[in-house]
């Protein structure tokens, strides 16, 4: 991987032209207040600010550079007015691309990017954090005829180091998206990751996704797989199946839900085995509350398994303000020793969207109801409540309104 990428760097320096020819800038700053009071526990509250400026060249039809300067921080985290350190100001992306996506025989992107498969559930970009997720690597896009596209992409996680990284450790892997007619999407991808650890991991996911409408009922089917071993132990009950189904209702101004998520698990794996399945770089706040009380499943819940019942209703406000509603219960799928399955429930409400122009809110609360699988695990100490409220403002290509994502 890193030949493919050195020499892909070559190629496309070589073929670059003296000036370039056009100029884009960017930028966009958000903010946001969160306070979060646990029965038992610490009540915190802070204040995160993210500011991001990126510039793209564009040399000639078929080469195109981005980078990309990200500050993320809390608010009063220095140690005086003086202080000028930024522990967390990086070059967030800087790539380089050849072709033009989505038209291009092929279309390579080679540096340090942001990248999201089909609905992030396997590996995406969690937006709700302030630094964000990015991989290093190489990515390319395939058009197979006219309504197919296949990706591949090949990302370092870590490098060795006497320090910071103790093993090389690798994420490689493929998608394919495969328009069916009549309002479905069929995504199908393999991701393999790999850390050369002493107790080495190799694991591989299989995951598919439907996505489809019938009449007003609109639907999304996710079926993941894992096999290999995780930190030298063999992985077992290593499957995901979720569904998640809406209705319009008001007019098409709002919907109802109801959607079913299930990790695998198993409480009393054999000798040199790991239960349960890990959603590895996914977007878990889309799929499992806004509480954030799961980051990987499998870790969390020692193997456990996860079932998440989500039922679900939007209103939209006007057209760029909307309104969500959310109850969760969660339970685990091997509860041997507890006297009930729950893990907790949790209630979410939110508001989202464009409450001036350029400027966006997301804002809002949840309540969480803890039973003792959650309190024993360390996902809790007890109840809680938390609030937040962000505010949102951007520009790009000169232009005011909010950031592409």
């Amino acid at each position: 991987m890193r030949s493919f990428a050195l020499i892909t760097a070559i190629f496309v320096v070589a073929t670059l032209p003296v000036e370039a020819q056009e100029y884009a800038l960017e930028g966009s700053l958000w903010t946001r207040f969160e306070s979060r009071d646990i029965d038992a526990g610490a009540q915190t509250s802070f204040t995160w600010l993210q500011t991001r400026i990126g510039a793209e060249t564009t040399f000639g039809p078929l080469v195109r550079v981005f980078a990309q300067v990200q500050d993320a921080r809390r608010l009063g985290e220095e140690t005086s007015t003086l202080d000028g350190t930024a522990e967390q100001l990086d070059l967030h992306q800087g790539y380089l691309e050849l072709g033009t996506f989505g038209e291009s025989p092929v279309w390579l992107r080679a540096g340090r990017q942001e990248y999201e498969v089909a609905f992030g559930r396997i590996v995406g970009i969690p937006i709700w954090s302030p630094v964000s997720r990015v991989f290093d690597g190489v990515r390319a896009a395939l058009p197979v005829g006219e309504r197919v596209r296949v990706e591949l992409f090949g990302f370092q996680i870590a490098e060795a180091t006497q320090t910071a990284n103790p093993s090389d450790s690798y994420l490689l892997g493929g998608w394919g998206s495969l328009p069916l007619g009549a309002g479905y999407v069929l995504h199908i991808s393999g991701v393999h990751d790999r850390d050369n650890a002493t107790a080495e991991t190799a694991r591989t996911t299989f995951f598919t996704q439907l996505n489809g409408r019938t009449g007003p009922l609109r639907y999304r089917v996710d079926a993941g797989s894992q096999l290999g071993t995780v930190e030298g132990l063999d992985v077992v009950s290593g499957s995901l199946l979720a569904v998640y189904a809406a209705v319009p209702w008001d007019g098409e101004r709002g919907t109802i839900g109801v959607g079913i998520d299930r990790y695998g698990g198993d409480a009393s794996p054999g000798p040199g085995e790991s239960a349960g399945f890990s959603d590895l770089f996914g977007r878990n706040h889309r799929f499992l509350g806004f509480a954030d009380l799961f980051r990987d499943p499998r870790a969390d819940l020692g193997g456990r398994g996860l079932v998440d019942l989500d039922l679900r209703a939007t209103w939209r406000l006007r057209p760029d303000l909307q309104l969500r509603a959310d109850y969760h219960r969660f339970t685990l799928v091997d509860a041997d020793g507890y006297d009930s399955s729950k893990i907790a429930d949790e209630i979410d409400l939110q508001i989202w969207g464009e409450v001036l122009d350029g400027l966006d809110i997301r804002a809002g609360g949840s309540w969480v109801g803890a039973a003792d699988p959650l309190i024993d695990f360390g996902r809790s100490t007890g109840d809680q409540l938390f609030g937040y409220l962000q505010l949102s403002a951007g520009f790009w290509g000169g232009g005011p309104g909010r950031m592409p994502r």
